[in-house]
Formats: C-alpha cells, structure tokens, sequence
C-alpha cells in the first residue's frame, strides 16, 4: 500500500520548515519533501497544516487509565498504598483490562501519541486472558504499544525502609516464586512475539524493591534469552535509596550494571534519586531513562536530574506515567513540562528547549521501543501526527516548535497515521466506536469508585505509620538524601 501525505509543512529537526510531501510504502517513510508521484497512491490532504513525528509515550500503566482524579495531595509511597497495595484495591477483569487500554489509547491517539510503553498490570489468576485483552485493544484500534507485563514477588511494604521507623513489613512478604511468577509471562512473550507488526510483548518486573533479587536476574536472564525488552521503575521514590543500600550493599545502577541489565533493550521509569557516579554508570550504557515530569510533580516524588544525564550521555525518553498518579495521557502536557520544568534548577544554559523536549520524546520513545521512529526520514516507520492551523500560526521553524510544545494541547490534532494508515482523521479516531467504549468506561469507574470506601479507610489504618515513615526518610543523613539536581 503505498500513501502521500501531500502538501503539509515539514518539522522535523533535521529538514527545512517548508512543504513536502511525505511517501509511504508498506508502513515505512519512503521519499520526504518536494512534490512526490506513486500512482495509485492514497493521498492525504495536508495543505496548510503541520506534519511532524508522532509523539512516543515511553512508560504509562493501562489498567490505571480509568482511575482519573483518584488522589490528591499524597507523596508517592502512600499514594501507592491506594493506588495499587493497599489491600482493598479493584480488581479489572480481562474485559475491563480492554476498556481501560483502549480507554488510555483514545486520549493519546487524540491528542497526537502514537506510540506506547504499557507497564500493564493484571491478575495472576487470569493473567493470559488479561494480557491478550490489553493485547486486542491495541491492535484493535490500530496504535502501536510495547506491553510490558508488570509482576513482582514481593509485598509494597518489602519496598520501604521499614526499620527507620522500627517497624516490621504489616504483610507476608514472599508471594511466589520467580518461577511460578516467570512462567506466565514467558508464555505472553512467546503467544505474542511477531503476531502482529505493531505490538511488542515485553518484560515488566515492577521495580527493584518490590522484586526478589532471584526474581529480577531471572527477568534479565529471560530477556537476554527470549531477546525481548524490558521496563522497570528505578528509584522513584527517595525511601528506595535506603533500601537499596541494604538489599544490593550499595548502588542500585551498580546492582544493574553486575546483572548485565544495562542494556540498549532495558529502560527504566522515573530514575530520580540517582547519585552523580550512577548518572555516569547509566551514560555509559545504552539503557534508557524514562523521566516523568506531572507526575513525579503531582505525587512529590522528586525533580529527575535531566539536564546532568543528558550531559552524561544517558539516553532520556518521557512518559506520561499513569493516569492515577499524572491524571491524563497527553504527551503534549508531559513535553512542555519537561521543557520548563528543570528551569527552577538550573542555569539558563543548561535549560532544555523546545526542540530538546520534542527529542526526548520522539528519539527517546524510539530508544525505549527500540524501532525506528520519531524522524521524517527515509527508512523510519510512517507514525506522523497532523496539525491543523485553525488555532496554530505558521512561523519559523524554531518558533513553530516552541509554539508546538508551549501553548498546544491536543486541539490541533487533525490527522494521525500510524504504520501509514490513517486511524485519526477531522480530530476523530475512525477505527473503533468511542462513545460505546465511553460508556462501557463509565460502567467500569462505577465498580472502581465502589471500593473507594474500603480503600480508603485502609488507608486511613496505615496512613500514621506512612506519615511517620515520610518524616524519616526526609530526615535521613546527606549520603542517603541525595539531590536528584545538579
């Protein structure tokens, strides 16, 4: 099938801001600018309106999308204890595991994202039906996703340094072992693995402390064998910098770097309380920093030290995170925050620009995915996303950028092409019935919002312990509160 994106202007860091026309043949970009002839083609009208990249969405959580506006004013820790460990927490069937990614999958197609790293949780007890369900939404709906499975063998309160305040784990703390935990999840990658061109099956383990070091060399082990990618959360929170001294004897990145999981095909979601000698560690890998500014902003988590990995040469993708913890999918929100966000840090020469949070997002997200995406170039996937200039004005191409990520929302977004083929055309998603979707959501937060009370007074049982654990890791000596700015 071969397609012309026809007329549009061009922005792409490396091309002229100009009109051209793009070619696409079997969902790769073939011929990029001037006036383009394929007979027969499929032409996509895009005169007077803005062609760029799709962007990447490097690291969110599917089963969350339809937890909106859960929480507010808590730090990451007890914000946990509701979202995800709290004991009382809903449990999404394969069908509501659907709902919520394609639910997720609609914001970001709309809003100009093309591309997903999902840390897609489910429950054990229907874990193959739950993963092939996230599986379909995507592939249904045309968007293309690397779904990380998300498992762990340990409890929540395995992951906290429970001994600052003299306490012990409240729960059991081993629940399975990496095997029984591993196998399910060898089986998603092999029921999954070139089933279809837009989806990549991919390793989850949730994060260093609330995996088993057996569990998590295994996980490398499986990766290395299976030649998949993995994801995982590094030092999210600054209460892991303790635990991370006592379970690895030191270095968390260290500890990555022994197991041989530094790697072009590893990335890690969040990576804020790293140390300046770990920054250094990481650069000199292939392994990529997923940072996630609204969130990390929302739940009090900590300010990544960007501007230090980018001079240390790590490669930094962004995320939206999910939406329990940042509230929305909008890449565009998440470049724009991540353009102005280390400004309150930082000297002015080290500030990134419009043009470098646009990368993060485009060459990062590529990175992360590992697949050639993010240009407007000959021999990258035809993932483009089209903007409309009824709110937009023509400028140059600096400032047509720095117009992009500072004022533009998603109210632009006309046509999105994924693999060459168009999935949304007028600012609407043509491949499935949203508004059935919708109302199916609304029917699936009904039962979520039903165990609201039982969450929350379990919270409520733990919530002075997590106060007080808070103050201790806040109080903790200068080596372990270690600035995430430099």
């Amino acid at each position: 099938m071969i397609t012309i994106v026809r007329g549009g202007y061009l922005l792409d860091p490396l091309l002229a801001f100009e009109s051209g026309d793009v070619l696409i043949e079997d969902g790769e970009i073939r011929q990029v600018g001037g006036s383009l002839v394929a007979p027969g083609a499929t032409v996509v009208d895009a005169r007077d309106k803005i062609v760029m990249p799709g962007l990447i969405n490097a690291h969110t959580h599917s089963n969350q999308a339809l937890e909106k506006g859960l929480c507010d004013r808590l730090p990451l820790d007890a914000w946990m204890v509701i979202a995800s460990y709290g004991g009382a927490g809903a449990r999404l069937r394969p069908r509501d595991l659907y709902v919520a990614a394609m639910t997720g999958a609609i914001e970001m197609l709309s809003s100009g994202t093309t591309a997903v790293v999902d840390c897609a949780r489910t429950d054990l007890e229907w874990f193959d039906d739950g993963m092939d369900a996230i599986m379909q939404a995507y592939a249904d709906i045309g968007m293309r996703a690397g779904v990380a499975a998300q498992y762990a063998d340990l409890n929540f309160f395995d992951s906290l340094p429970m001994s600052l305040i003299g306490e012990q784990q409240p729960t059991q703390s081993r629940r399975s072992s990496p095997d029984d935990i591993l196998r399910p999840v060898e089986r998603f990658l092999d029921r999954w693995r070139g089933r279809n061109p837009l989806l990549q099956p991919m390793l989850g383990p949730s994060s260093l402390p609330r995996c088993s070091v057996e569990l998590f060399e295994a996980s490398v082990e499986l990766a290395r064998k299976s030649g998949s990618r993995l994801q995982s959360h590094l030092l999210s929170a600054k209460s892991q910098v303790p635990v991370a001294h006592e379970r690895y004897g030191g270095s968390t990145v260290g500890f990555l770097e022994r197991i041989g999981c530094l790697q072009p095909w590893s990335s890690f979601a969040h990576a804020i309380w790293l140390s300046p000698a770990e920054i250094e560690l990481f650069g000199a890998s292939q392994a990529v920093a997923v940072h996630n500014p609204v969130s990390n902003l929302k739940l009090g988590a900590g300010l990544s030290a960007v501007p230090a990995m980018r001079r240390a040469g790590v490669q930094v993708a962004l995320g939206s995170d999910g939406a329990s913890s940042s509230d929305s999918q909008n890449m565009l929100e998440t470049v724009k925050a991540a353009a102005v966000l280390h400004r309150i840090a930082n000297p002015p020469d080290q500030w990134p620009g419009a043009f470098d949070a646009l990368g993060l997002c485009w060459q990062g997200g590529a990175a992360a995915l590992g697949q050639p995406l993010g240009r407007l170039q000959p021999g990258y996937r035809a993932d483009l996303t089209i903007l409309h200039m009824r709110s937009l004005f023509v400028e140059p191409k600096e400032q047509m950028a720095n117009q992009i990520v500072y004022s533009e929302f998603g109210g632009s977004v006309d046509t999105v092409l994924v693999e060459g083929r168009v999935v949304v055309q007028d600012g609407r998603i043509i491949t499935v019935d949203t508004q059935a979707l919708h109302q199916e959501a609304q029917e699936v937060v009904d039962r979520i919002c039903s165990t609201l009370p039982e969450r929350l007074r379990r919270f409520e049982e733990l919530r002075p312990m997590l106060d007080r654990l808070e103050a201790s890791v806040g109080q903790l000596p200068l080596e372990f509160t270690r600035t995430c700015c430099y």
